[in-house]
């Protein structure tokens, strides 16, 4: 008789939390890439950025962060590992943003904490502990 594998939800919220802040990157990726007067306007605000190759930019790490997302959700030991290092890139980077978008830093920052807390607290589900 098979063992039944414990399952928690914060792993899964993990890993939705992950495929959201993925595809939300890749959509402002494809955004980017796209020709249109709003990526004109936003390119003369940047000083000259390649506001192309800052969307291929994210459009890739949108898609590295989707299959993390894939890879914590079916609880691969890469994708725990991958999931902490964008989690703590992710709260370390928003501490950057607190004086200009203090609610949403702190948002991030408690996303982060909250998906870094599920992909350490579980060890089990992620292999043999």
């Amino acid at each position: 008789m098979e063992s039944v594998r414990f399952r928690s939800g914060w792993v899964t919220f993990a890993a939705i939390i992950a495929g959201v802040v993925g595809v939300f990157n890749i959509l402002s990726g494809i955004a980017a890439i796209a020709e249109d007067d709003r990526t004109e306007e936003l390119n003369e605000v940047l000083y000259g950025i390649n506001i192309t190759a800052w969307g291929w930019f994210w459009l890739i790490i949108g898609v590295l962060q989707f299959v993390t997302a894939w890879l914590i959700y079916q609880r691969s030991p890469i994708g725990q590992v991958l999931g902490l290092i964008w989690a703590a890139i992710t709260a370390s980077l928003s501490v950057f943003m607190i004086f200009v978008a203090p609610i949403w830093a702190l948002v991030v920052m408690g996303l982060s904490v909250a998906v870094i807390y599920a992909l350490t607290a579980f060890p089990e589900e992620f292999g043999e502990a």
